[in-house]
Order: C-alpha cells, then structure tokens, then sequence
C-alpha cells in the first residue's frame, strides 16, 4: 500500500518511453529506407552509360519496396494505437 505511488510512478515512466520510442523507430526506419534508396539512385548515376537500365531496374524495385515499407508502416501504426487504447 505504501509502495504503490511508486510503483506507478515507475510503471508510468516505462510506459512513457515506450510510447515515446514506437514512432521514433519507426521513422529512423522510414528514413534510412528511403536514404538508402537515393543512395543507390547516385551510385548508379555514377557508372556512366551504363546507368540507364540499371536506373529503370531500380527504380521499379525501389516503386515496390516504397509500397511494401507503406504497407508495414500503416500496420504497425494500427497495432501500436490499438494497443495504446486496448482496455483491460
């Protein structure tokens, strides 16, 4: 009974972090997917002639690996609001 104030303090700052560290993932992974990708689009504009099948190549992969990564992200964010409002 004594305890309790901390104990919900604490769990309360757990909590808060976690909360806090859910959409801060997610974006560094959203950026560096799409840093990634533009990363490639200048390596292969660096090979010269050869760059304009490799760019289309790519930039079909890059299309459908955007969409997939859209996909993903819009599932995490439904579970992640789910379980914020989820009642017990």
């Amino acid at each position: 009974l004594i305890a309790a104030p901390f104990i919900i303090a604490f769990n309360f700052i757990l909590e808060s972090v976690a909360l806090l560290a859910k959409p801060l993932s997610l974006s560094l992974r959203l950026f560096g997917n799409m840093f990634a990708g533009e990363l490639i689009f200048i390596l292969i504009a660096i090979l010269g002639i050869w760059q304009l099948p490799l760019h289309f190549a790519w930039a079909v992969f890059h299309v459908l690996i955007v969409t997939l990564q859209a996909f993903i992200f819009m599932m995490l964010t439904i579970v992640y609001l789910s379980l914020a409002s989820e009642e017990h």
